[in-house]
């Protein structure tokens, strides 16, 4: 739909060109138009004429109507952590963090619709914070009792978090969180990497990004050095450890056991749902092992071509984020909308994308919103009213 009576937003021409990982330079030689007038046009010093804008809209993959939208929410962005800071790019961060921004008007657009758990952090002392005592609190706040956690991201996302896959193929990128303030609400998105293909590790980095979301505001990224940098990521592994592997019940597998042995850590990552690597290190962190049985056990890792790919790590599909889907799926599948209309109700709210662009954002099958075969999610039962609708992760009888 056309809808320009709102002035050109230059500032979404650059999100639009970061979201696709181009320069103004690529830009410029892909449509035609030069790099001076296309930074012109992002820095608000100029309007494109209407054949110009199509030229370079038919390279980024936008609507029109996009780069007039007024968008009904505008959120305050929080730090952005990567696990993989040093190997990732200024133009791979700002091409996620575009991705982001984009999916959070999404998920802002759903929740007129759907009633999604808002976020809510939990109060606990951060000076002098004790990971251990903290992992604690979460599975007492959130109810998850002291044995393994089964999904981690399944309970991530009960609890307000939301949740996405990466949003383009750079295994560079493990996993990836960002706390945004969208009018009174915190909300927390973790992206999850391709972990390599491993349901195992992530589990661990999805617990990772937890911990960036519950302390996120002991850290200023802009203000680190590499060295705190790797600090402070050692601290979101140890919390990760502490919460997914529970000490009093991991000191218990380990005893009279051979706790040298590879093939034990292999086989409580059945239980613990977590890399033999991650179990390794958590043995040395709460004194289990000692430091020499470490290094052996690692070396052993290594030798064997595990710190790479382990043992199961094919056998189990990912686990992969399930909530933006399910309330995608449920309004269309329910009839509230064809997704000519999804489409159409977003570029009221100020959000005008293409179809590809959804599916993208959502991990959508390619297609999705085009297809009248879309999934069931049968296992989900959602109440019927429009407004307000809220998703249970109850089973149906």
């Amino acid at each position: 739909m056309d809808n320009l009576e709102n002035a050109f937003n230059f500032g979404r021409l650059k999100l639009a060109r970061e979201y696709c990982g181009l320069t103004i330079k690529e830009v410029a030689e892909m449509s035609g138009v030069t790099k001076q007038a296309i930074s012109q046009f992002e820095n608000g010093k100029a309007e494109p004429k209407v054949e110009t804008l199509k030229k370079i809209t038919d390279c980024l993959g936008f609507p029109r109507q996009y780069f007039y939208d007024a968008p009904k929410t505008n959120a305050i962005l929080g730090d952005t952590y990567f696990r993989s800071l040093q190997k990732t790019t200024m133009r791979q961060k700002n091409s996620q963090i575009a991705h982001l921004i984009l999916l959070a008007q999404i998920y802002t657009f759903l929740k007129e619709y759907i009633e999604f758990k808002s976020f809510i952090p939990l109060k606990y002392n951060h000076v002098n914070i004790d990971i251990e005592e903290l992992a604690k609190l979460v599975r007492k706040t959130w109810e998850l009792g002291n044995g393994p956690i089964l999904n981690i991201i399944d309970v991530m996302e009960r609890n307000g978090i939301v949740m996405a896959s990466v949003f383009a193929n750079c295994d560079e990128i493990d996993a990836y969180s960002q706390v945004q303030t969208i009018g009174d609400n915190l909300v927390p998105i973790v992206i999850l990497g391709s972990d390599k293909e491993s349901f195992y590790r992530r589990n661990f980095n999805a617990a990772h990004e937890l911990g960036h979301i519950l302390m996120d505001d002991d850290y200023t990224v802009e203000e680190m050095t590499s060295t705190e940098y790797r600090e402070m990521e050692k601290k979101m592994n140890a919390f990760a450890g502490a919460l997914l592997i529970p000490k009093e019940m991991y000191r218990n597998d380990l005893k009279g056991n051979q706790i040298t042995n590879i093939s034990l850590y292999l086989e409580l990552k059945k239980k613990y749902h977590v890399s033999a690597s991650a179990l390794i290190v958590r043995a040395h962190q709460i004194g289990a092992i000692t430091h020499g049985q470490y290094q052996y056990l690692m070396k052993q890792m290594s030798e064997k071509g595990y710190r790479k790919k382990e043992p199961l790590d094919s056998e189990t599909p990912l686990t992969e984020p399930q909530y933006l889907k399910k309330a995608i799926e449920f309004l269309i599948n329910e009839e509230y909308f064809t997704s000519e209309e999804l489409i159409d109700e977003l570029s009221l709210f100020g959000v005008s994308l293409n179809r590809d662009k959804i599916e993208e954002l959502l991990n959508l099958e390619k297609s999705f919103l085009r297809s009248e075969n879309l999934y069931a999610f049968p296992q989900i039962k959602l109440n019927k009213s429009l407004k307000g609708q809220c998703i249970s992760d109850e089973k149906e009888e």
